[in-house]
């Protein structure tokens, strides 16, 4: 009897699960991740602990709602044998207490069958690209157009999906507006 392979989907959390808080643009969010830098790969590090306190309580689990189609996503292909999903986050070690709350609370750490974060603070784009290499799944989904196109010339092997919202463009990434656009539901 011959064992099929199990398809493999990462994904990113903010801005693929868990949306933004509301009645904060997107651009803001980024611009303060970024450190003001529209250019390149560099996510900045927030070394302050009141930066770092200011960010946990942007992330804290009542101003961080699912995005209801990912979480409808998620739900439908973890029901199946088919699948095995995983989160690969480029969130830093300050917020793994709210990530894993949050998980918690939404009660979708089953869903996952392995969850990395980024607990040695490396740059996102450098920890997702070391993870998925590792993990070598047939998908990866995020929502940072830069990082998903750095990944999609990066990872051989591994599709690389974009949510975009519009605005945004995808050089290399493959563009979706939501992540049921993916093969799978075609």
């Amino acid at each position: 009897m011959t064992k099929t392979r199990k398809f493999k989907i990462a994904l990113d959390l903010d801005g693929v699960i868990i949306d933004k808080p509301p009645l904060i643009p997107k651009k803001l969010i980024e611009w303060l991740f970024k450190g003001g830098r529209k250019d390149g790969l560099f996510y900045r590090f927030p070394a302050s602990k009141f930066e770092q306190a200011i960010r946990k309580i942007s992330h804290f689990y009542l101003f961080r709602p699912p995005i209801r189609e990912s979480f409808a996503f998620i739900k439908e292909i973890s029901a199946s044998k088919d699948f095995d999903l995983f989160i690969v986050s480029g969130r830093y070690s300050f917020l793994k207490k709210e990530t894993e709350n949050w998980l918690k609370i939404k009660n979708i750490n089953s869903f996952f069958k392995k969850i990395y974060l980024n607990l040695n603070n490396k740059q996102p784009h450098l920890f997702k690209e070391e993870v998925l290499k590792k993990l070598k799944p047939d998908i990866f989904i995020d929502d940072d157009n830069l990082l998903a196109d750095y990944l999609a010339q990066k990872l051989e092997g591994i599709k690389v999906y974009c949510c975009i919202n519009g605005s945004e463009k995808c050089l290399k990434a493959e563009p979706i507006s939501s992540i049921k656009e993916i093969p799978l539901f075609k």
